[in-house]
């Protein structure tokens, strides 16, 4: 059976392929392990992206993702929900004090 991009994506990021190296609120530069090559990848905060892959040199004028950027844009939604997550646990505890 094969894997849909965002089953690929997920499980590049489940094994820990990702590594960020910038992220702000307008792009998220990282290097992607994939399966066959290490790949730089960025994602702008409007949908945009650029990656060095094979499958992005035919597809980056469309809406879809390649599986890198979208591997890259499931760790950054990741991250900030638990960033969310923490920072309403220490306003929580600051609360009840």
């Amino acid at each position: 059976m094969t894997e849909t991009r965002e089953q690929k994506a997920q499980r590049l990021v489940d094994q820990g392929c990702i590594e960020l190296s910038c992220h702000s609120s307008l792009y998220t530069e990282a290097s992607v392990r994939g399966d066959h090559s290490l790949y730089n990848t960025c994602v702008l905060a409007n949908g945009y992206f650029y990656c060095d892959c094979e499958w992005s040199r035919y597809h980056s004028h469309t809406d879809d993702l390649c599986v890198h950027a979208l591997a890259v844009k499931l760790t950054v939604e990741a991250d900030d929900e638990a960033e969310r997550a923490h920072t309403e646990t220490l306003l929580n505890a600051l609360d009840e004090t």
